[in-house]
Formats: C-alpha cells, sequence, structure tokens
C-alpha cells in the first residue's frame, strides 16, 4: 500500500515587532492617566503606578524600537515612505524622552516617593504628556500601514 505523501504545516514567523509595539503605548497611556488622576486626587498609589507603568513603558521601548527597525528592514526593504519615517522618528523621539524621564525620576524625587507638590511633578507631567502624544501618532501611523 503506498504512503500518502508527506505535507508539510506552512511555517509561519512570530513577527516580534506586532507583539512588542502594543506595550509601550498601553503603558505610557496608563501612566499619563495615573498622572493625571493623581494631580487631582493625590493619594500615593497614582503616583506609584505611574512610576511603575512609566518605567515598564520605557524598559519595553528598547526591544519595540528594534524589532520595529527590522521588521521594517525586512518586510518592507526599508522603504521611505512618509508614514516609516514619521514612525522611525516618533519611536526614536519617545525613547530618547522616556529613557531620561525615567532616570530623572529615579535620581531627583526616587521612584516611590511622592512629589505632588514639586515643580518635578509638573516637569515629569509634561514628559508623561509628550509620550502620550507620541504613543497617539505611532498608533495613528502603524493602523494606516496595517489597514491601508
Amino acid at each position: 500500500m503506498p504512503q500518502p505523501p508527506i505535507v508539510s504545516a506552512p511555517r509561519h514567523r512570530t513577527h516580534w515587532h506586532v507583539l512588542f509595539t502594543h506595550f509601550p503605548i498601553s503603558l505610557f497611556g496608563t501612566a499619563f492617566v495615573f498622572q493625571v488622576l493623581h494631580l487631582f486626587m493625590a493619594p500615593v498609589c497614582f503616583e506609584l503606578a505611574t512610576n511603575v507603568t512609566l518605567l515598564g513603558g520605557t524598559l519595553l521601548m528598547i526591544p519595540t524600537v528594534g524589532t520595529g527597525w527590522y521588521a521594517w528592514r525586512a518586510r518592507y526593504q526599508g522603504a521611505n515612505g512618509l508614514i516609516f519615517r514619521v514612525k522611525i522618528r516618533t519611536a526614536f523621539a519617545m525613547a530618547a524622552l522616556s529613557v531620561p524621564l525615567v532616570i530623572w525620576r529615579i535620581a531627583a524625587l526616587g521612584l516611590f516617593e511622592e512629589a505632588p507638590k514639586s515643580p518635578g511633578h509638573w516637569i515629569y507631567l509634561a514628559g508623561n504628556t509628550g509620550l502620550i502624544l507620541g504613543a497617539i501618532i505611532e498608533g495613528y501611523y502603524g493602523g494606516r500601514l496595517n489597514h491601508h
């Protein structure tokens, strides 16, 4: 009796950038919301939540930017379209803002120390606002790229 031919299953590749990309966006958004809540309600837990989620978003920016760069080079052959230029510049700007912001926060105010009345609190909010604006830009252009 003849054996049926062996058919191999299609090989699926994991698109790491798709996996990573939503974590910094959601964590920066969450940090922004907790920061605003802390300004109006002032419980310590909101300040702590802001710091932890901002730290997590910043740590995840590194593999997100790296996998995005790789996906752009491999899947899109380094295409020089407007969407790619905006996304790359925004990603590097977000990384350049988030890393010093977290380092400054830990060095100047301490990661778990509440400082609602200090001018540093407003600087921190401005940085969080910049990150959420960057996340909105990234999300908008990422949606245009995938649903175009």
